[in-house]
């Protein structure tokens, strides 16, 4: 394995390990008249890096995920434990968000990781008709472990880390604006 290779597995590895730091992320939403929204959500941690979120009707971010079904992730060290709050170490995704029926299958391993993380309040949400639980998958994402330590995830489950470029990536942004590549 290569220095480069070494290196970037060093820092994928840092990545997963942050990651499964977390019991709730802060959740980005947009409603249907394009209002952002942000809130934060207690989740569980399933295959390949996607998040299950259990949310009440009666949240405006409910609404908005059914109606539109992108939402933004963010798992951000806390202020406290940052050397400096500027460059806080941080998971950022985009997501694809679906709702989840309650008698789909495979989902037991899933309620079972809630009630291990969260105790008894998870059969009491479970019994509720206005709770129902989401999932979010990661389509794309960045990681940023401090100044000039970013890197955009790409790839199945988003392993791949690519370092980011700030000059080279807005001119990327500007092309895909134009609708070019």
């Amino acid at each position: 394995m290569s220095d480069d290779n070494s290196a970037i597995a060093r820092v994928r590895e840092d990545m997963f390990k942050f990651r499964a730091g977390f019991e709730s992320l802060n959740l980005a939403s947009v409603s249907d008249a394009g209002v952002p929204e942000a809130s934060a959500a207690p989740m569980v941690l399933g295959q390949d890096g996607v998040f299950y979120i259990y949310i009440s009707a009666l949240a405006r971010h409910t609404g908005n995920l059914e109606s539109n079904p992108q939402a933004g992730v963010l798992l951000i060290e806390p202020v406290e434990a940052a050397s400096n709050p500027f460059a806080r170490q941080r998971l950022s995704y985009q997501c694809e968000a679906e709702a989840v029926h309650r008698d789909t299958d495979g989902l037991a391993d899933i309620r079972q990781r809630f009630e291990e993380q969260f105790g008894e309040i998870v059969a009491v949400l479970e019994s509720l008709p206005d709770f129902q639980l989401f999932r979010l998958t990661p389509i794309r994402g960045t990681y940023v472990r401090g100044f000039g330590q970013a890197w955009r995830l790409s790839g199945p489950g988003l392993r791949d880390l690519e370092p980011m470029n700030p000059a080279r990536d807005r001119a990327g942004d500007a092309a895909e604006q134009r609708g070019g590549k």
